[in-house]
């Protein structure tokens, strides 16, 4: 069932339940008012004819069925004279004999004076009223029985015209309902239909909404959503069209160099040169690939992390860049704190070799690497700092994007193939980390990765 209807359904059923609820409510309350008016005019009238004739009571029983008649005729009731048991002393209708006792729930009662209403088979609905009243000697009670049908007519008819007024309104609300659930699911109607036109071939999604509610932060979602679904899809091609290309340079260069090496085999320094080039083109086309299932493979696997300590992070470096930096004239300085890292260490470590990779191979001879671990307040940050050409503001935003390399880096250094970035942008996110950078210009560049 669509929301529209949904809120026609649960507007239109609260409002029904409403209207029980002030049916039940307003017709008990009338029908207790009724009853009250009804109650005070019996007492008043009994307590008045009481003053009249209770001082026959009991001894001229005679004399109390005549006054019990003549009131009775005027009050249209039937009057009953009770003693101090509640037993019959004199009945205006003289069908009940003394000392009868009499089964009705009125008699009960202890407090009085009362007044019951009840309905009746034989004689429809009908008002007890019962009062006390006390003589020198004795004390006895008046039991009066009233017809009160124009009550409970009074009351049907009140209860019918309730029950017209509340369906009227009742059908009045069940239209305004719908217009209602209408106007209020009709954001949600213009939302599905934007998003049907949404296609891989077309991903725009544009949708004004006047409010300030959860619906705009719904759409400002959306839009986010296809944004960054056209932000992937262009990082996508951007992707399979660099790493074609990358791919595709090695390869030329590989063709043209077997392509010819037949022909320089006289002469061995061409030939040697040939034969180093090709393996330099195998071996970076091998790094590349390494790379590319490095990038595809690493969000895959399960974090298995391990405490990984500064001392076994200094051995590894030494040992992995310690002959690079040397053939480079290049100093590598270690700070340390002592600290404990839990961490993924086969991807923590891939992540740090390329930085100080990269650091290497982008300082100039004589200058220093630092690498430097620090434990600050709640976290640890990893420093790598060279002392090389630095990134530019226009390739700062780009650096961590695959296959991205900047002129100036290509200038510098043809090695590398703009993985190794991407690789410890993905290894700091699986560890809930955080880069930071600080570059100048032909100064160096320092990054800082914060766990």
């Amino acid at each position: 069932m669509k929301i529209q209807y949904q809120l026609w359904l649960i507007f239109s059923c609260l409002f029904i339940v409403v209207c029980l609820a002030v049916y039940i409510v307003v017709s008990t309350t009338y029908e207790q008012r009724l009853q009250l008016g009804y109650e005070q005019v019996s007492i008043t009238q009994g307590s008045t004819i009481l003053d009249q004739f209770k001082d026959t009571y009991p001894y001229s029983p005679n004399r109390s069925i005549g006054y019990l008649q003549t009131y009775s005729k005027q009050l249209n009731s039937r009057l009953i004279m009770l003693d101090h048991d509640k037993k019959v002393y004199a009945d205006s209708f003289q069908q009940l004999k003394p000392n009868t006792t009499l089964n009705l729930t009125i008699l009960a009662q202890d407090t009085v004076p009362v007044s019951l209403f009840s309905e009746t088979d034989p004689f429809g609905y009908l008002q007890y009223t019962l009062l006390p009243f006390q003589t020198v000697e004795s004390e006895g009670y008046l039991l009066m029985i009233q017809e009160v049908d124009q009550l409970y007519a009074e009351l049907k008819s009140f209860q019918k015209w309730i029950v017209q007024t509340l369906l009227i309104a009742v059908f009045v609300f069940f239209f305004i309902s719908y217009f209602i659930s209408t106007w209020f699911s009709k954001p949600i109607r213009q939302i599905i239909f934007h998003l049907k036109e949404v296609t891989p071939q077309k991903r725009f999604f544009s949708l004004k909404h006047p409010r300030r509610d959860e619906i705009t932060d719904l759409i400002n979602a959306i839009q986010n959503m296809v944004g960054e679904l056209n932000l992937y899809d262009e990082r996508q091609r951007r992707f399979l069209s660099t790493s074609s290309h990358e791919l595709k340079t090695p390869l030329a260069t590989m063709q043209l160099i077997l392509e010819n090496l037949p022909y320089v085999r006289e002469n061995e320094a061409t030939y040697q040169e040939f034969v180093q080039d090709l393996s330099f083109q195998v071996q970076k086309m091998k790094q590349m690939v390494d790379q590319l299932l490095q990038i595809n493979r690493i969000s895959d696997k399960y974090l298995e992390k391990e405490t990984l300590i500064a001392g076994d992070l200094q051995h590894h470096l030494l040992q992995s860049f310690q002959h690079l930096a040397q053939d480079r004239q290049i100093t590598l300085e270690f700070e340390f704190d002592p600290v404990q890292l839990y961490v993924n260490r086969a991807m923590f470590l891939r992540g740090l070799d390329n930085l100080v990779s990269n650091a290497i191979r982008y300082s100039p001879q004589d200058a220093s690497v630092k690498i430097i671990i620090k434990s600050e307040e709640e976290q640890y940050k990893i420093s790598v700092c060279d002392q090389g050409m630095g990134i530019s503001p226009e390739d700062l935003p780009h650096i961590f994007e695959p296959f991205y390399r900047s002129n100036d880096a290509t200038a510098w250094n043809q090695e590398g193939s703009g993985l190794g970035l991407t690789i410890v942008k993905q290894m700091v996110e699986m560890h809930n980390g955080r880069i930071e950078i600080d570059t100048e210009q032909n100064q160096g560049t320092c990054i800082h990765l914060l766990f």
